[in-house]
């Protein structure tokens, strides 16, 4: 295993990462040659499939850097790339290849002894974890982009059978818990504070001062870095504006199933 020397792919922004990466080469600063950078107008332009086809091609592990968050060019595409870095490591679990062979990393344009450091320590990582080892055929890179749609992030929801307005928003407030980037307080704590009262409603409990949802909603809208929070602030705006009855029908334990299935979706992503 000594002998073995990682290859590694880094997907590096044009505007920091890729700038921080040039520093630390005219800076002479001393990093392993085993990565190769390909450059990006932006991290959040970094499909899953790009990291999911460099491993499939004989990569041991992939870099993904970026801007740090409120620095990127395109004002949020950093924002999507942490959410679709959440969705790739999902996939790569789920084709037996270990998640940490998958790396995100904000890294800015004066930071070239940080990226000098992350390669090191991410080079030493794969290292440890030995060559990759994935299956003979490769997937179907189309088929896999349908299939990614399901998955639950930026994509679409898929149901096998009607559920109330109020699961939707509840599992929306459970996605974010889960896939937050929590670079702004706003979004992981209010959503948090969303989840418990409707699952506090589902258990009977009291609804909640009306007024006292409205302003956390506005605070989500107004208050979140990104596109995540701001839309499970309007979510709950428009839950209580709307379905109000069936907030009360939840309590009860009757919850109307107002959301139509989507059948044969299985065919649609593949």
């Amino acid at each position: 295993m000594s002998s073995f020397e990682p290859r590694i792919i880094g997907f590096l922004c044009n505007w920091c990462s890729y700038a921080g990466a040039d520093l630390a080469g005219v800076s002479r600063i001393q990093y392993p040659p085993n990565i190769r950078i390909i450059r990006v107008m932006c991290s959040g332009r970094v499909d899953p499939r790009f990291v999911l086809k460099a491993l499939f091609s004989g990569a041991d592990g992939v870099l993904v850097a970026g801007c740090h968050p409120g620095d990127c060019h395109y004002v949020k595409g950093n924002y999507y790339a942490h959410r679709r870095f959440n969705l790739t490591k999902r996939l790569v679990e789920l084709f037996g290849i270990e998640p940490e062979r998958v790396r995100l990393e904000w890294i800015s344009a004066a930071e070239g002894a940080r990226f000098g450091s992350v390669v090191t320590e991410f080079t030493e990582q794969i290292r440890a974890l030995g060559p990759i080892k994935v299956d003979e055929v490769p997937p179907d890179w189309d088929e896999l982009g349908k299939a990614a749609s399901v998955l639950g992030s930026a994509g679409k929801v898929f149901l096998d059978e009607s559920v109330s307005m109020v699961d939707i928003v509840r599992y929306f407030m459970e996605y974010v818990q889960q896939d937050s980037c929590a670079e702004c307080r706003p979004c992981p704590i209010g959503t948090k504070y969303i989840l418990d009262i409707l699952n506090d409603l589902r258990n009977g409990g009291e609804m909640p001062d009306p007024s006292l949802v409205k302003e956390l909603a506005r605070t989500l809208k107004q208050g979140s870095k990104c596109g995540l929070g701001r839309v499970a602030g309007l979510i709950t705006e428009k839950l209580w504006e709307r379905f109000y009855d069936e907030l009360e029908a939840y309590r009860a334990g009757q919850p109307p199933k107002t959301v139509a299935p989507n059948p044969g979706w299985q065919t649609i992503a593949g």
